[in-house]
């Protein structure tokens, strides 16, 4: 499980980078042909996480119940995000992970409920869970990859 903590961790930063170097307006902008933003993108895998994880084991997520809304499958970015709410979710990035991973390596993921995905993977461990956040990250990272080179 290490190496797929090392890829997630290594995920987060490149969120990251485009969270500090790229504008608020550039953060926010929708480019024609596309329903969210760089921000929403990256929140979005975070929420995702926190939700197929905490929330499948029974366990209170490390987000607002305010991101869960703004940013879980089904939404779409409804008002810009100030730069104080841009900061939260950098810091939270990291915040998150180090919490996930302190409570991975204390089981407390050993009782998570199955769930079959919309692209009909069956999560049904943290282990199979941990891959396709994996697999959700990447694709949400190319999103972000995309938007860059139109904002």
């Amino acid at each position: 499980m290490q190496s797929q903590l090392d890829i997630q961790l290594h995920n987060r930063k490149i969120f990251h980078h485009y969270l500090k170097h790229f504008s608020l307006e550039q953060l926010n902008k929708i480019p024609e042909g596309f329903n969210n933003n760089i921000l929403w993108n990256i929140a979005h895998t975070m929420v995702t996480q926190q939700l197929l994880t905490y929330k499948r084991a029974g366990l209170a997520m490390n987000v607002p119940d305010e991101w869960v809304a703004a940013f879980a499958k089904g939404s779409k970015p409804e008002r810009d995000f100030t730069a104080e709410e841009v900061k939260a979710i950098d810091t939270a990035l990291f915040s998150t992970y180090e919490k996930f991973e302190a409570d991975l390596a204390q089981g407390r993921f050993a009782a998570i409920k199955p769930y079959t995905t919309s692209t009909n993977m069956v999560l049904d461990s943290i282990e199979t869970t941990q891959n396709f956040i994996l697999f959700h990250d990447g694709i949400h990272l190319g999103s972000v990859l995309a938007l860059a080179k139109l904002v």
